[in-house]
């Protein structure tokens, strides 16, 4: 890994480092990149390789600011910081710095560019290698328009020039198609691997693929690239609480890093011994000064919807009885769901989210994963895919896996009588499934219920769904101008 960061070095003019931010004076890309560097597959992978440690960089707890903490799921603590309290209660302002600030985003963006330019000039490149610089590109370029919504666009190397590096904004519909769509279509075409747990597969290309067509409602094709996962046979669900916590666990005081799944499609992988990137969920879940609770409500729902005593259980489920024991030999009542994501100790509205670790945690040695796709994903939004195209015993079949697998009781096809009424079940079900994974805010966006749902709860409008331009950028690029609403 150090070799490959000393060879990436040579290629630090390409990097956006925000719109004019920090361009280092360097010698011209075409001097050194080309001629020097992008000679040989062993190069590529180089290259490739700079693409995700740029994915650590950027998602560390970015990840979380755009996915998670403008939604439902968590309220303030205590001693909430200004920029928490921002996203928690619909105030973003363009000074947040932590939420807002791109210039390691880009810095993904710079490197795919370049692997896409200079892999297909090795002689006889890595197929696999270009495809997961297109996906990279893509996946980047689609949190982009859904963050900021139009941003500026870069598809070449960049030399460093001021007429280069300085661009107003490109509107989020054409980045949609002249980008993001043809770049993860022809990653699907390139790519060679059906799985990789840490780079971008088949399987993390039609993942990618769904999420895109879903949210452009075109369920028909993301229900085509859903089902191509399924079609693997390779990832299937969890099915005892043992082996779903230890997707997420990485707690020295619980032993250790797991962080194992058959589920997993995607992950963003942080290591102690190989990288010195940080990942930021410690920081972002479990500090020793929270910024964020679970969210009361949520609590309440989750429990009336899995009592987790006897009597309130066997009222709404008299003829299933509970599967698991608890360490004692008991019969367990309720979603153990609920009790590995939760605090242990903690009361109702003062519990940290504790899927990742159960105990605090020096956030120096935090290299826990982010985990981005997993099968369980696939298997939800294929449901929700199922039920826009009518085929709504499909996808209640879909959710029983689910059920099924967390060892819950199952629903019946006939408990919804509307397509609305489904959606909500599977929303409601997400929720629960992908609490502290970065999904809700983006469900509600997708499915267009965010200011219905966060409305109440924080004054959520239709001109504040897009996050603002953080202002050093606006400084440092009078090209751009700020997102409508701010």
């Amino acid at each position: 890994m150090k070799t490959i960061y000393t060879l990436i070095g040579l290629m630090l003019t390409t990097l956006l480092v925000s719109s004019c931010e920090g361009i280092l004076d360097q010698q011209p890309y075409s001097q050194l990149s080309e001629e020097q560097f992008w000679r040989t597959n062993a190069d590529a992978t180089s290259g490739v390789t700079a693409m995700y440690d740029a994915m650590q960089k950027t998602y560390n707890s970015k990840y979380y600011s755009w996915g998670e903490f403008r939604a439902d799921n968590f309220v303030r603590a205590g001693a909430a910081s200004a920029e928490a309290l921002e996203l928690l209660n619909n105030s973003l302002t363009p000074s947040n710095a932590g939420s807002l600030r791109w210039n390691n985003f880009y810095l993904i963006i710079a490197r795919a560019n370049i692997a896409i330019a200079n892999i297909p000039n090795i002689s006889g490149y890595d197929r696999q290698l270009l495809g997961e610089a297109h996906a990279v590109r893509a996946y980047a370029y689609f949190h982009a328009i859904r963050v900021w919504g139009d941003v500026p666009l870069y598809t070449e190397p960049v030399t460093g020039l001021d007429q280069e590096i300085k661009k107003s904004k490109t509107k989020a519909a054409e980045i949609m198609n002249q980008v993001i769509i043809p770049d993860m279509l022809n990653a699907e075409t390139l790519l060679t691997q059906n799985t990789n747990t840490y780079r971008f597969s088949k399987a993390g290309i039609w993942s990618l693929q769904a999420e895109v067509y879903m949210f452009l409602k075109d369920f028909a094709k993301a229900k085509v690239a859903l089902t191509n996962i399924t079609r693997l046979g390779t990832f299937s669900l969890v099915t005892t609480r043992d082996t779903w916590w230890k997707q997420f666990l990485n707690d020295p005081g619980q032993g250790g890093k797991f962080q194992t799944s058959p589920e997993f499609i995607f992950n963003i992988r942080y290591s102690q011994t190989e990288d010195s990137d940080r990942s930021g969920i410690y920081a972002v879940f479990f500090a020793g000064i929270p910024n964020y609770f679970i969210s009361p409500a949520l609590e309440r729902n989750w429990i009336a919807k899995f009592p987790i005593d006897s009597v309130s259980w066997y009222k709404l489920y008299p003829t299933f009885p509970p599967r698991t024991k608890d360490a004692a030999g008991k019969t367990f009542f309720g979603d153990w769901r609920y009790f590995e994501s939760r605090e242990a100790t903690a009361a109702q509205g003062l519990a940290r989210l504790a899927k990742y670790n159960k105990f605090q945690v020096n956030v120096s040695f935090d290299d826990t994963d982010i985990i981005v796709y997993r099968y369980a994903n696939t298997l939800t939004m294929l449901a929700e895919a199922e039920n826009q195209l009518g085929n709504k015993d499909a996808a209640v079949a879909l959710m029983n896996q689910i059920r099924t697998a967390r060892q819950l009781p199952t629903v019946r096809a006939t408990d919804f009588t509307t397509k609305e009424q489904l959606e909500n079940f599977i929303l409601d079900e997400r929720q629960l499934e992908f609490i502290g994974e970065g999904v809700r805010w983006w469900d509600l966006r997708r499915t267009g219920k965010a200011v219905q749902v966060m409305g109440p709860i924080n004054g959520q409008t239709e001109q504040k769904l897009l996050f603002p331009i953080f202002d050093r950028h606006l400084f440092d690029n009078p090209l751009l101008t700020q997102t409508e609403g701010y």
